[in-house]
């Protein structure tokens, strides 16, 4: 999805690249614009390309627009490459890669009553998203490390254990070091993700267990906050794909956790 910060459809591929690179700049931190177009016969496009390798996530990016009314059609696309090597989430890095080949896109208003593009239809295309597990290890201690020092414990050391379970199914355990004062524990935080043929993941069995002094404060402080997302979906993907089927959805666990997923146009 590209919101275009304008209320009327860019005139020409020149046009169209410099309002999606500005949409863009308002989201990412870049040090150049990230967008290639390619034209044929506008709106017939040869190829969009793409590119945010380096790119910045804010702290608080901006929401995500909610559209009003039906999407029409826009632009036909021959190639669609989008996607970016570390791309900086917090302290974690993300690789992002989506193709795809016989492209329509199509323009929706949001709320603002601005140009919102859309994939609506391609004929065959693939999406893949991966991080690295000590990334993970360190947004996980990130956000263990701020909701425990609240309660005046300290956590000094994560590690994260993934195993998978089937194609689509992962189970977790993150071993966790809390300290308070002179005294420390050790923490066991354990869990499943599952995830669905739309690409949203669910999060269920989510506990906290632990040995030491200090264990169930610790997990006292964390336990709240994992039944918030205990039984949660949470969208990995927030395009609209119109007529696009996504398929083979799969999670592959190694040194890096990936998605993937192909996709095409139902017939």
């Amino acid at each position: 999805m590209f919101p275009l910060n304008a209320t009327t459809l860019p005139a020409t591929a020149p046009d169209l690249a410099y309002a999606i690179n500005h949409s863009l700049r308002a989201v990412f931190a870049l040090a150049r614009d990230p967008v290639e177009v390619r034209d044929l016969s506008y709106p017939h496009l040869a190829a969009i390309n793409v590119s945010l390798n380096g790119a910045k996530l804010p702290d608080r990016p901006p929401a995500i627009a909610s559209l009003v009314g039906e999407p029409a059609p826009a632009l036909t696309v021959g190639s669609f490459n989008a996607g970016g090597r570390g791309i900086s989430i917090g302290p974690a890095a993300l690789d992002f890669a989506l193709t795809a080949t016989g492209v329509e896109l199509y323009q929706a208003k949001d709320q603002a009553n601005q140009i919102v593009l859309l994939l609506h239809n391609a004929a065959q295309g693939r999406i893949e998203a991966s991080v690295s597990k000590s990334d993970l290890e360190a947004l996980i201690a990130e956000v263990a490390k701020t909701e425990a020092g609240k309660h005046g414990v300290n956590i000094d050391s994560v590690e994260l254990s993934l195993r998978s379970q089937s194609p689509r199914s992962l189970a977790a355990e993150v071993r966790l070091r809390a300290k308070k004062l002179f005294l420390s524990a050790s923490l066991r935080i354990t869990g499943q993700l599952d995830l669905d043929e739309a690409l949203n993941a669910r999060l269920s069995g989510l506990d906290c267990t632990g040995d030491g002094a200090i264990a169930s404060v610790a997990c006292g402080v964390l336990k709240p906050h994992l039944e918030k997302l205990n039984g949660r979906q949470f969208p990995l993907m927030s395009l609209p794909l119109g007529e696009v089927r996504l398929r083979d959805v799969r999670l592959a666990v190694g040194e890096r956790l990936s998605v993937s997923a192909e996709f095409g146009s139902s017939s």
